[in-house]
């Protein structure tokens, strides 16, 4: 039986300093799911700490490649994708912020859907217009590379540790991780 990590097993592997194991993801459909558990943490968080309408304060506190390096799991392009990860929700706060704004209505902070296109060896990481409609996720099209999938998977994992650690404590994290953690979905 193939285990794969939960959103709280992720993040609990990175604090430790190791990689969650992800070897076990071998189609799209659960390659989506792991990373929708993981985006809906970060967007449960950042509206927790009623930063998910703040663009600015989302790039402040997630922004920088080498806060995430400090993590003895993380390498140049999971940092990256979690930076990426960190553009791509300060872009969904402007968005929904908007959106609520123009209808009159609560934004839509939940609806961010994102769309990993992976195909021989290329990929792209994309966020779709909001559809308020939707509770939001990730889906994963192409082909399975499991190297890919662990970089891009490690990097969101990355910047939910980082929130958890750094987010809720205003020192490095260490008093308050786990009390923090409980917040991880």
């Amino acid at each position: 039986m193939v285990i794969i990590p939960t959103t709280r097993e992720a993040v609990r592997s990175v604090w430790e300093q190791e990689a969650p194991d992800y070897s076990g993801i071998t189609d799209t459909k659960t390659a989506g799911r792991v990373l929708t558990g993981l985006v809906r943490a970060a967007l449960d968080i950042l509206a927790y700490r009623r930063l998910s309408e703040q663009p600015d304060a989302i790039h402040m506190v997630s922004g920088d490649k080498r806060s995430y390096l400090r993590f003895a799991s993380a390498a140049e392009y999971s940092a990256d994708y979690a930076v990426l990860l960190s553009h791509i929700l300060a872009a969904n706060a402007e968005e929904a912020k908007t959106l609520g704004d123009l209808t009159g209505t609560p934004p839509p902070w939940q609806s961010l859907r994102i769309v990993v296109l992976s195909l021989d060896q290329d990929c792209a990481v994309n966020r779709l217009d909001l559809d308020p409609e939707s509770r939001g996720g990730v889906s994963w099209y192409g082909t399975i590379d499991t190297d890919l999938f662990n970089e891009i998977a490690l990097g969101f994992a990355l910047f939910v540790t980082h929130l958890v650690a750094n987010v809720f404590d205003d020192d490095d994290g260490r008093d308050t991780f786990d009390e923090s953690f409980e917040w991880v979905v």
